[in-house]
């Protein structure tokens, strides 16, 4: 028989503020938003943390909802339109953390863009910052291609990810930031 409290107690243990599968939708990213919102207002947080962890958990959600839109997928795909986002704190940060589904031929793209932006210092990322904004315009997504680095920048830390093959054509994109507190 499933136990519900095995779970519940283990996202307790782990300090999970927020556990959230399925499609994002922009009424969603609105309520969730909120809702992170309300609950560090709750935790007393420290206005400096709380404005990274909106400000990065924002670019995150922006981030897989604009693909989910880019590279809607047909109806016997429909399950790949599913994401996930866990939220949760530890003594020392806040750890963001997106999963969702995407083309495997995009894969090299997104990980030389992320290595690139993990081998940057602080002051490095400023100016690649600035290079993207005068020289790209628009990317796919619609932005200018900034997400990545604006999370970086944002957080002060190294972005982690992965990319599990579950097909031939698609993975799942797991991403994780960490803000400290």
């Amino acid at each position: 028989m499933l136990n519900v409290y095995d779970y519940f107690k283990r996202m307790q243990d782990e300090n999970i503020i927020l556990y959230f599968k399925g499609e994002i939708t922009n009424n969603l990213l609105t309520s969730i938003l909120q809702l992170i919102d309300d609950r560090l207002e709750r935790r007393s947080e420290d206005l400096k943390v709380k404005r990274k962890v909106f400000s990065i958990l924002l670019e995150c959600l922006q981030n897989v909802y604009n693909y989910q839109q880019q590279y809607a997928f047909n109806e016997e795909n429909e399950h790949l339109q599913s994401a996930t986002l866990i939220i949760k704190r530890t003594e020392d940060a806040y750890y963001i953390i997106t999963g969702n589904y995407m083309i495997n031929e995009r894969v090299s793209m997104l990980k030389n863009k992320i290595d690139k932006v993990n081998s940057l210092s602080p002051e490095e990322l400023k100016l690649f910052y600035k290079e993207v904004i005068n020289t790209q315009g628009q990317s796919d997504t619609g932005g200018a291609g900034l997400g990545i680095i604006d999370i970086a920048r944002k957080s002060g830390e190294k972005i982690e990810y992965s990319f599990d093959e579950v097909s031939e054509k698609h993975c799942f994109y797991s991403l994780q930031v960490k803000v400290s507190a």
